[in-house]
């Protein structure tokens, strides 16, 4: 009885932060003009761990944090633990074009809640929010149009956009006799994206009509994600992990609004048109004496097939690949500094939009700290500097600084205290 009262109370406080959070979600967390096409901008959620690690994922297990990305992952949980996790990030981004015309944006918001519980020796369980994409941005351009006979009226467009998706999840994970580990989640995708459109002629030339177009996109749906995880010590004080994650391609239900304001006003409205793509990754982790521990990822997701506006030809597959490292001299040191993980990563990735026909490079680097709370929780700090898009290909590049700051809270439950 007691099992259940924990778990029934540990459920009720996270839900209730979830919907206490959800307000600050459906704010921006990116000001991107390249947010403008697709889904916006893959979120390539990660624990504030992993982040740090160039967002390496897939092969991972530990005791401290929650690893959503492979839900195999979710049994490297003693039976008498429960893990809550928390995140935030802020994002400091330099726009420049080939004019040499520079923008500096600064956004952030709460980007996770997870938690994590064993059920029995042999089963753990997994809940929480996480996104899945970003959609921001604000950018003005001016333009002119040729007047029959001579002349040319000058016009101003605005491009503004806003929202993302985000993923309500909950799965399982089940161990395989020693060194195996089978786990699914169950998402329920949802959220709605805006873009607008508005052309306004310069009144002093004459009567003309502004255009403005608004479309949106409203996602509800069910999707699943499946992991396994090989794990094994050898030598001595030597341990391997290996994982591997696959999401099959999904239909995305929900809606699709087209309107357009001129002198009258035309809407449509479509369903079914866009899809998630196939989803696959693999990834391998090593730790030596729990001191070093390195990691590496590749993941691939099928864009080019999905269904994006009812066509499966307009987007790109996309590749990512990361290494990490992390390293903590002494858990157990009396000195504080000593118990202090350190890390280090790198990532790249394509991205899954083609832009004046090339596709979008992301390169970035990580690095972090983890600082040991209370017991066994901890207070996770990370720093990542990226560079995307190409002025020498007519695109816009982004230069920017990630700051994470997430809270892993270990809690020891299920026992029972004795008194003499």
């Amino acid at each position: 009885m007691n099992t259940i009262h924990n778990i029934l109370r540990y459920l009720t406080i996270v839900f209730i932060l979830t919907l206490s959070a959800i307000p600050a979600w459906a704010q921006n967390n990116t000001n991107s003009p390249y947010t403008r096409f697709g889904l916006g901008e893959m979120a390539d959620y990660t624990s504030g761990r992993s982040h740090a690690m160039g967002g390496t994922s897939i092969g991972v297990r530990h005791t401290k944090g929650v690893n959503a990305v492979n839900p195999a992952s979710y049994t490297a949980i003693d039976s008498l633990s429960f893990v809550f996790e928390a995140g935030a990030s802020g994002k400091l981004s330099i726009f420049s074009d080939a004019a040499s015309h520079h923008r500096t944006d600064f956004n952030g918001n709460v980007e996770f809640l997870t938690l994590r519980f064993p059920i029995g020796n042999y089963v753990a369980f997994s809940c929480g929010i996480t996104p899945y994409s970003y959609v921001g941005y604000d950018f003005p351009s001016n333009g002119t149009i040729d007047i029959p006979g001579g002349g040319t009226i000058p016009f101003q467009r605005n491009y503004k956009g806003s929202g993302g998706l985000h993923q309500l999840y909950g799965g399982l994970a089940l161990k395989i006799g020693t060194h195996f580990s089978l786990g699914a989640n169950m998402y329920y995708l949802f959220g709605t994206i805006n873009h607008s459109r508005q052309i306004t002629y310069d009144a002093t030339y004459g009567t003309f009509y502004s255009t403005l177009q608004e479309s949106k996109i409203k996602v509800k749906d069910l999707n699943f994600r499946y992991g396994i995880q090989y794990y094994t010590p050898f030598l001595r004080h030597h341990y391997l992990s290996v994982g591997a994650i696959l999401e099959l391609k999904n239909e995305l239900g929900g809606d699709y609004t087209v309107q357009t304001s001129t002198i009258d006003t035309v809407s449509s409205k479509n369903k079914n048109q866009f899809e998630t793509p196939l989803t696959c990754g693999l990834g391998v982790s090593y730790s030596y004496k729990d001191r070093l521990n390195l990691a590496a990822d590749l993941l691939w997701q099928g864009w080019n097939d999905a269904n994006f506006f009812g066509r499966s030809d307009t987007l790109s597959n996309r590749i990512r690949a990361g290494i990490g490292a992390e390293y903590t001299p002494n858990r157990y040191a009396k000195s504080y500094l000593k118990r202090i993980s350190y890390r280090l990563g790198a990532n790249v990735s394509d991205g899954y939009l083609n832009i004046k026909g090339n596709g979008l490079k992301n390169y970035s680097l990580t690095m972090g700290f983890g600082l040991p709370a209370r017991g066994r929780s901890m207070l996770n700090l990370g720093v990542e500097y990226g560079h995307l898009g190409n002025t020498s290909y007519g695109q816009i590049s982004e230069n920017y600084v990630r700051f994470n700051l997430s809270l892993s809270f270990a809690e020891t439950w299920f026992f029972k205290r004795r008194f003499d």
